[in-house]
């Protein structure tokens, strides 16, 4: 069966104001990030966690976002080996376009998304309306979900995690590998240096300005403390290296 591997697949580029990042941090400080998703194998599985953002040359929804060819999903798990149709289970962190616009090159795949987060894609608040704007539009009542409520164990080394925060039913995922315990923590800690931030911003761990419930937030940044021993941010360079995770 083997031991779990993690590999980031580098899916995209998204160039924002890092205050969007950082949250009330870094205002007028332009950042060109990775939008990253992540092929776990192992125990039997191909897993893929979320699925990145749309085709670029099909619709400009979320300007500046590019993708430079060879980058789409598919191509990235080409290069690994893995055919679309070997995607055996499809975590979706959350259904933000930058995550959750690639699932219908999936066909096969359980596609595992928490409940809440279904609830409040289909009517969010309007300030978050365009984080969930993608092409092709996401079938809120899809037959493809399987619904999730909570923490979940998914296959032997990996589960998932209710982690409210950058969205009120993001869910992270830990991967139990040989060599530590991995946590895809996805958009609440798009930045690693906001996971270690005591020094730069003055507490152990930095919020995204993107949130609904800042309180909840920061007990989902403290949770993940005994839920991960690394820590994988989701638009970071420093996640690309190294390329895999054992």
């Amino acid at each position: 069966m083997g031991d779990l591997v993690v590999r980031p697949l580098h899916v995209g580029t998204v160039r924002r104001d890092k205050s969007i990042f950082t949250y009330m941090k870094n205002i007028g400080t332009q950042i060109d990030a990775p939008v990253l998703a992540w092929y776990i194998q192992g125990q039997g599985h191909h897993i893929l966690v979320d699925t990145g953002g749309h085709d670029p040359a099909e619709g400009q929804l979320h300007p500046p976002y590019s993708r430079d060819p060879g980058q789409d999903p598919v191509a990235r798990l080409a290069a690994l080996g893995v055919r679309p149709e070997d995607i055996d289970i499809l975590i979706l962190t959350h259904l933000h376009w930058d995550h959750a616009a690639n699932i219908h090159l999936f066909p096969r795949a359980r596609v595992l998304v928490q409940r809440e987060e279904l609830r409040y894609a289909a009517a969010p608040l309007a300030p978050h309306r365009w984080a969930y704007e993608a092409y092709p539009p996401l079938a809120f009542a899809s037959d493809r979900y399987e619904v999730i409520d909570g923490d979940a164990k998914i296959v032997e080394g990996v589960s998932v995690h209710l982690t409210p925060g950058h969205s009120p039913g993001l869910q992270g995922v830990a991967v139990r590998a040989s060599g530590a315990v991995y946590f895809i923590a996805s958009d609440n800690v798009p930045l690693a240096e906001m996971w270690n931030a005591r020094e730069q911003y003055g507490a152990p761990h930095w919020p995204n300005a993107i949130h609904v419930d800042l309180e909840a937030y920061f007990k989902s940044l403290r949770r993940i403390e005994d839920l991960g021993e690394v820590v994988l941010p989701s638009h970071d360079w420093s996640a690309l290296e190294p390329t895999e995770y054992r």
